[in-house]
């Protein structure tokens, strides 16, 4: 069964916009003002539009590289439980334990990031400074995850600055996603 791009590419772009919308809810209100059953409920579903982000993103990566697209696909797959299991901490009302899960698995989510935006570049259907963008929102949340592990106290999150690769992946899949096929942008 042939998957058309565009379609792809919207299905994709409208789940990262849904996360970009509902995370900071549950992360940045919820969580602060000690609703962490809410906090929880909104994690899940974030997890949850990972697992159909991970399988709509990966035919509009294929033109940079087939295994590219599958490691980064299956990348964020297994990224998605961990978040499940961070939820599941916040649920218990466990913060702390919510944090560490979800540090931990902030590692294989820039690594996928790190293969997306190698697929992004290497593509000939998306732009080249689109992936750099992607590229440094994953080298931006591996950098955090590494530091975690070895500083634990860090409050340096680079994450929180170069995500714009992730806003900049989903208004670009709603916009252009699959529309110029064999064309390079950029």
């Amino acid at each position: 069964m042939e998957v058309s791009i565009r379609s792809a590419s919207i299905v994709s772009g409208v789940g990262l916009a849904a996360m970009a919308v509902i995370a900071p809810l549950g992360v940045m209100l919820a969580l602060p003002a000690g609703l962490t059953a809410a906090a929880a409920l909104v994690v899940l579903l974030v997890a949850a539009l990972d697992v159909v982000v991970a399988v709509a993103l990966y035919p509009v990566l294929c033109s940079g590289g087939t295994l590219l697209a599958a490691i980064s696909a299956a990348m964020r797959l297994a990224y998605a439980p961990i978040f499940a299991a961070a939820a599941g901490a916040l649920a218990s009302g466990d913060v702390d334990g919510f944090q560490s899960t979800w540090d931990a698995g902030l590692l294989l989510f820039g690594a996928h990031l790190l293969l997306a935006g190698t697929a992004t570049v290497r593509s000939r259907d998306m732009p080249t400074w689109l992936g750099a963008l992607v590229l440094l929102a994953g080298v931006g949340y591996v950098f955090d995850a590494c530091l975690v592990l070895l500083v634990p106290d860090a409050t340096l999150r680079l994450g929180q600055f170069v995500f714009i690769g992730e806003v900049v992946l989903f208004i670009w899949l709603l916009g252009w996603g699959g529309r110029a096929r064999n064309e390079k942008h950029g």
